[in-house]
């Protein structure tokens, strides 16, 4: 069995998918397998894998996280890698995170900087958006600071937290994230492995609108955690009642009742329950 199970979810996108596929193919460290997941594209995404000679399973237009799951559960090796279709690794990616993980046996997932491009031009990080290892569930609260194509996780942590929660159409990772480092410290290799590829019209992020109400409700999970730490929930709340109201505004000016009616049983429960910091 190889040693690294990789999961590319795609949604037509075939040069792209060529681009990461190649990228794979000069990766320093070749104990893997790759399964390519199709969401019911238009794009003859078969005859890529065939060419690559890349296992194939194909999903019913049920999203990038049901093609994730597919694919993770689909496999059985020890360790698991993401790679989003118009993404690519540098060539020592698994290498360095395989090194890692046998060094650091208690470590469960490793993730990695990241070069970005944005429509082929460099791009240059903020600092609030710079990647830190350790335990991050604070910092995650406020932001998604790990990119799936960055990780290597090692199966038996998903089978303990979960896998991406398919009702998600958007933030599934942000979600993800948040449920592993409310428990796990997080490895990190400050050297870029990954170059990300932004810009790109059929992002999903560039299709969404009010997007942090997908990541209110990841956050709402976790108000009864009793595996955070005080410093932790305080994040937890602080983050959620920003986003909330600010949704709140948004939601009343368009009249968006139900989504109101969502985000203020939230607030409620921030403003209203203050034994949630003691549960």
């Amino acid at each position: 069995m190889p040693r690294v199970s990789i999961i590319i979810p795609v949604l037509n996108r075939i040069q792209l998918l060529e681009r990461a596929l190649q990228s794979l193919q000069k990766q320093t460290f070749q104990d893997y397998e790759i399964t390519v997941v199709d969401d019911h594209s238009t794009d003859d995404i078969f005859s890529v894998t065939k060419k690559y000679g890349v296992e194939y399973l194909k999903t019913i237009g049920k999203g990038v996280s049901a093609a994730r799951n597919t694919g993770i559960l689909s496999t059985a090796s020890e360790l698991v890698a993401l790679l989003d279709s118009d993404d690519e690794w540098l060539p020592n990616k698994l290498e360095l995170q395989v090194k890692y993980l046998a060094e650091n046996q208690n470590c469960t997932i490793v993730h990695s900087n990241e070069l970005w491009l944005r429509n082929g031009q460099p791009v240059n990080q903020s600092l609030k958006h710079q990647k830190m290892g350790g335990r991050i569930f604070s910092q995650c609260t406020e932001m998604c600071l790990i990119a799936p194509s960055s990780v290597l996780v090692r199966r038996s942590l998903l089978n303990k937290v979960g896998l991406f929660d398919e009702s998600f159409p958007v933030c599934e990772d942000f979600d993800l994230w948040l449920r592993i480092t409310a428990t796990e410290d997080i490895g990190f290799i400050s050297e870029p492995l990954v170059i990300k590829h932004g810009g790109h019209a059929d992002q999903l992020s560039m299709q969404f609108h009010s997007m942090d109400l997908w990541r209110v409700r990841a956050l709402a999970k976790h108000l009864k955690n009793a595996s955070l730490s005080e410093n932790e929930k305080l994040s937890l709340f602080t983050s959620l009642k920003k986003r909330c109201e600010i949704l709140l505004k948004g939601f009343t000016k368009h009249q968006n009742f139900e989504n109101v009616n969502e985000v203020e049983s939230y607030l409620a429960l921030l403003n209203g329950d203050l034994d949630l910091k003691k549960d």
